[in-house]
C-alpha cells in the first residue's frame, strides 16, 4: 500500500487512490505476511496492548475489564508473542510458504491466469528467505517429479511451476557482503564520508581479525552443518553460535556507520530519524472497517519484536544464509533480478553487486564480463545502471533507498515488468529468453546468443548528487525512529495534535 501494491493511501489515512504503477498491472499479486506473527498472519488469537512508545505487545486477561486506550497505548487483538509458534528461521519459513501455497493453487483459483508460473520478490531480509523458499520450491518439484517423498511431504504435494525471484535491496550472503559496508560507508556514489579513515579500518579489522566477524561467521556455519544440517533451528549450541556471530558482525562491522553517520542506515540522504516512507499502511489496517472489509479476526501488526529477535539472535538466520541457494537458482535457469536503490547502506548495492559476481553458475563469467548499460525508465529518465546475462540482471537504481519501489516507483516497475516478460532490464526491447538455445535450463546446450549488456566493468566511480533531508515526519505507529523527544514527550502525555496518525503539534 505504499510501494508496488494497488493503491496508495491518502494523507487522511482513510481512503486510497489507485497507484499507477502496481505491480498489479502486470501479474496477478499474493501478499504474503511472514514470518507468522506478523502483519495480519497469526497463531492463536490473544486480547493484548500495544505500547506505541516502546513498540511493546502484552497478552492480557480482559474479563475483568478492557484498559483505556490514548494515544500511545492501544488494545486489540494480537497473535500469541509465543516464541515457539513462529518459524525457527528462513527455512522453516520457506516450508511454511510451500505448504501454504500447495493448499492455495489448489482450492482457489479464483481467476485463470496466462500461466500458472509463480516468482517469488522480497526485499531486504527477503534476500534470504528469497533465495531460500525459491530453492526449497524447485527442489520439492524434483522430488515430486521422481515421486520421492522428504520425509513424505512431496510425495503428496504438487508440482509448483516456477518463474524466477526479485531482490529487492536484500542481503544474501553476509561474509561475501561485509567488508562492503566499510566500502559504502566511505566510497559511496553520493560523496558522504560517514565515519573516518581511523573507523574505518577498524570496521575491515573487526571482520578479518581472528575470532572477528568472518571467524564467527565460518564457526557458525560450520557447526550448523554437522549440528542442523536441514536448518530445523533447534539446536541450541548452532542457534548460539550463530547468534553470537549475527550480534558481533551487526555491532562492529556494519553497526559502525549506526554509530558514527548520524544519517539514516535505510537512505543516506535521511536524518537519523528517517520520514521515508511512511507508516500510513499501519494505521490504515488498523482502522475497524477495514479489518471489516478485510475479513480479519486481529489487528494488523507492523513491527514483532518476538519474531526479530527468533530470526536475528535466536537463530541467527541471517549469518546461515549463503549464496549457494542463489547459485543454484541461476544455475536451473530460473530468472534472478536484484534491484539496489544505491542511497540504502543496510543491504547496499556494493555488498549486492559483490553476490551477483560471485555466483557460480553456467554463464557466470559472462555475467561478470558484461558491461553495465543505461538502465531506461522512459524517454526522458535514465533510472540506473544494470548488467544481465541471460536471464540474470543486477540493476543499480539512481537516488532510491532501501525501499526502493517507494523512492522511484517508475523506474522499479519497469524492471519488475521487463524481468518478469523475459526481457532485457535496460530497454525492455529484446527478448532475452529466445535468445537461449534451451530457455528453461541453461545446463542443456549452452546458447551461443546469450543476450548480455555492454558498458563499463565497473560503475562504482559514477557519481549523483545528495539531495536535501527530507523533513522530519512524525508518525505515532513508529515514534522512536520518527520523533523528537518534544513529539514523544507529547505522545505520552495526550497533547499531541494528529492528523491521521502524523503528529502535527508539537511540529517537527
Amino acid at each position: 500500500m505504499g510501494e508496488g501494491g494497488p493503491c496508495l493511501i491518502n494523507d487522511d489515512y482513510n481512503s486510497t487512490t489507485l497507484n499507477l504503477w502496481s505491480w498489479n498491472n502486470e501479474v496477478n499479486m499474493l501478499y504474503i505476511d511472514q514470518p507468522v506473527q506478523t502483519g495480519f498472519s497469526y497463531d492463536t488469537l490473544v486480547n493484548g496492548t500495544y505500547d506505541l512508545l516502546q513498540e511493546v505487545y502484552m497478552p492480557m486477561d480482559f474479563s475483568n475489564g478492557i484498559p483505556e486506550s490514548n494515544l500511545s497505548f492501544r488494545v486489540g487483538t494480537f497473535p500469541s508473542l509465543n516464541s515457539s509458534s513462529t518459524t525457527q528461521g528462513s527455512m522453516r519459513g520457506a516450508m511454511a510458504l510451500w505448504h501454504f501455497m500447495q493448499v492455495w493453487t489448489s482450492h482457489f483459483p479464483m481467476k485463470t491466469p496466462k500461466n500458472n508460473k509463480i516468482g517469488i520478490w522480497a526485499n531486504s531480509w527477503g534476500g534470504f528467505y528469497s533465495t531460500i523458499s525459491f530453492s526449497y520450491f524447485a527442489r520439492q518439484n524434483e522430488l515430486i517429479k521422481r515421486q520421492e517423498g522428504d520425509n513424505g511431504i512431496s510425495s503428496i504435494g504438487h508440482v509448483l511451476e516456477l518463474d524466477g525471484i526479485g531482490i529487492i535491496n536484500g542481503c544474501i550472503d553476509p561474509k561475501l557482503e561485509a567488508l562492503q559496508y566499510a566500502e559504502m560507508a566511505i566510497h559511496n556514489p553520493y560523496g558522504f564520508k560517514a565515519y573516518s579513515d581511523d573507523i574505518y579500518q577498524e570496521a575491515i579489522q573487526n571482520f578479518t581479525k581472528p575470532e572477528g566477524c568472518r571467524d564467527l561467521l565460518d564457526k557458525c556455519r560450520a557447526l550448523a552443518v554437522v549440528g542442523d544440517p536441514n536448518y530445523n533451528g533447534d539446536n541450541q549450541t548452532v542457534n548460539e553460535a550463530c547468534g553470537e556471530a549475527f550480534i558481533f558482525c551487526y555491532e562492529y562491522v556494519q553497526g559502525a556507520y549506526v554509530v558514527s553517520a548520524n544519517r539514516s542506515a535505510f537512505d543516506m540522504a535521511a536524518p537519523v530519524l528517517d520520514p521515508f516512507p511512511d507508516y500510513k499502511p499501519a494505521e490504515y489496517f488498523n482502522q475497524a472497517w477495514v479489518q471489516a472489509e478485510l475479513g480479519v479476526p486481529l489487528n494488523f501488526t507492523p513491527t514483532n519484536s518476538m519474531v526479530n529477535a527468533v530470526y536475528t539472535t535466536g537463530v541467527g538466520d541471517a549469518m546461515r544464509s549463503n549464496i549457494t541457494n542463489l547459485e543454484y537458482i541461476l544455475g536451473q535457469g530460473y530468472k534472478v533480478a536484484m534491484v539496489f536503490g544505491d542511497r540504502d547502506y543496510r543491504c547496499n548495492w556494493m555488498g549486492g553487486e559483490i553476490d551477483s559476481l560471485a555466483a557460480q553458475w553456467p554463464y557466470g563469467d559472462t555475467f561478470r564480463e558484461a558491461g553495465y548499460a543505461d538502465l531506461v525508465t522512459n524517454s526522458s529518465y535514465v533510472g540506473g545502471l544494470v548488467r544481465q546475462a541471460g536471464n540474470f540482471s543486477f540493476s543499480r537504481v539512481f537516488q532510491a533507498g532501501h525501499v526502493a519501489m517507494s523512492y522511484q516507483p517508475e523506474t522499479v516497475y519497469r524492471i519488475f515488468q521487463r524481468a518478469m516478460s523475459g526481457s532485457d532490464v535496460a530497454t525492455g526491447m529484446i527478448p532475452v529468453a529466445a535468445l537461449h538455445s534451451d530457455s528453461k535450463r541453461y545446463g542443456k546446450g549452452k546458447g551461443t546468443g546469450i543476450y548480455r549488456t555492454t558498458g563499463s566493468i565497473s560503475v562504482r566511480n559514477v557519481t549523483e548528487s545528495m539531495p536535501p533531508s527530507p523533513q522530519l515526519d512524525c508518525d505515532i505507529w513508529d515514534p522512536i525512529h520518527r520523533c523528537s523527544e518534544q513529539q514523544m514527550k507529547a505522545i505520552a502525555d495526550g497533547s499531541a495534535v494528529l492528523v491521521g496518525a502524523k503528529v502535527i503539534e508539537p511540529a517537527n
